[in-house]
């Protein structure tokens, strides 16, 4: 069944710390429901090959331009309040040129990806499913594609928060004929952990991979060439998917944003010059702890400034209803950050009551949706999947 409005919603500024306590010209956005359902996975690209941006969550797509909800898959159900899909991706996974839907799944060892039925057969139903891989591990926080290896082509690579699985890589390789199939590559044969991000940590130009428990490095004769060295350099408790990597500062060192999917904090981690050894070393700073699990994170320019903000909320009963600040209000956020004073300001894109508004879910989409010059954010999650339409000044 489509559920379809539209609530005009303004934002207003807050500040965390600033230098200077001056207020900024207030930006508008508007929040559209598109669906009510458990499902915590979206994604955003051209389906049917329009030139216009459509949408991907769960059990159904939404075509551009009034977003008008299509079916694409079933998804089951499971514990009290999930369904089996903690992120999506597209991708073309036939070499057909449209843009198909791979899939991770909660508690589930394949890995699917379903296809594209293309432009006049998107009424003929559910599109048809494949096994990409059988991963040989359940337990998955949520899934990347990220390109590792700097190819041009991502790599598919699981989170999981059971620390005794392993941490691996899954490599797309394309045949001839443009089918993809999948390589596995065993990062390290156990250790993995809540949380998981992509970045050059010490320096040397290649991209290290951070979860909750340090970070492993990407060896010297490539990401593909063997195990990787794991440092045990800080913990991150229930770490965001993902954990961003950047130099805040401009220092010339990468700097870690973390938010506790299920508690409350978001922090910052400023990396320090190396110890003689080349120990790299971290000083906390906290962000902001006035709500709790903010279970991923986005870094992208939504006030057009020309310059990226870290946008996060509040993911709602993401145990089902026991964290921390469960039942608090839900709020989606952005935050500034201020290179002079090394402070933050925060603005509120929406508030509403647990449950009755948009959350963060497993993934926060940020795209001009539009083509307005504006970039808009699209949220799922157990309170439903939401655009956030960016209305500027």
């Amino acid at each position: 069944m489509h559920h379809a409005h539209i609530i005009p919603l303004v934002l207003f500024l807050a500040f965390i710390t600033t230098s200077t306590g001056k207020a900024a010209t207030q930006h508008a956005w508007r929040v559209q429901q598109l669906h009510k359902d458990n499902n915590e996975g979206v994604a955003v690209g051209d389906i049917n090959g329009d030139g216009k941006l459509d949408i991907t969550s769960g059990e159904f797509w939404y075509q551009a331009p009034d977003f008008k909800q299509r079916p694409l898959r079933k998804i089951l159900p499971f514990g009290a309040d999930y369904m089996q899909n903690n992120s999506e991706h597209l991708y073309d996974m036939d070499g057909d040129g449209d843009l198909d839907v791979l899939s991770g799944a909660f508690t589930l060892k394949n890995v699917d990806w379903f296809e594209n039925p293309g432009e006049g057969n998107y009424a003929k139903g559910l599109w048809s499913v494949h096994q990409l891989v059988d991963t040989g591990t359940g337990y998955n926080e949520a899934t990347f594609l990220h390109d590792i290896d700097g190819d041009g082509t991502p790599e598919f690579i699981e989170n999981s928060w059971n620390p005794k699985n392993a941490m691996q890589i899954f490599r797309l390789v394309r045949a001839e004929d443009g089918s993809v199939s999948a390589s596995k590559h065993v990062v390290s044969k156990s250790g993995n952990g809540h949380g998981m991000g992509f970045g050059d940590l010490n320096g040397d130009g290649r991209r290290d991979i951070v979860f909750q428990s340090g970070w492993y490095e990407q060896p010297s004769s490539g990401p593909f060439s063997g195990t990787w060295e794991y440092h045990h350099d800080f913990d991150l408790p229930h770490a965001s998917c993902p954990i961003l990597i950047l130099d805040l500062n401009k220092d010339g060192r990468n700097d870690l944003i973390w938010s506790d999917g299920h508690s409350y904090g978001l922090y910052w981690q400023e990396q320090l010059t190396p110890q003689a050894d080349g120990t790299i070393i971290w000083r906390q700073h906290l962000i902001d702890k006035s709500f709790s699990q903010g279970h991923s994170l986005a870094w992208d320019d939504v006030d057009n400034d020309g310059h990226n903000e870290l946008i996060t909320g509040k993911r709602y009963y993401a145990h089902s209803g026991n964290d921390a600040g469960a039942h608090d209000d839900m709020t989606i956020q952005y935050y500034k950050w201020v290179t002079e004073t090394g402070t933050w300001t925060k603005h509120i894109i929406s508030t509403a009551p647990a449950g009755e508004g948009p959350g963060i879910g497993l993934q926060i989409r940020v795209h001009d949706l539009d083509g307005d010059g504006l970039k808009d954010i699209v949220v799922p999650g157990k309170s439903g999947t939401h655009i956030l339409w960016n209305e500027g000044k």
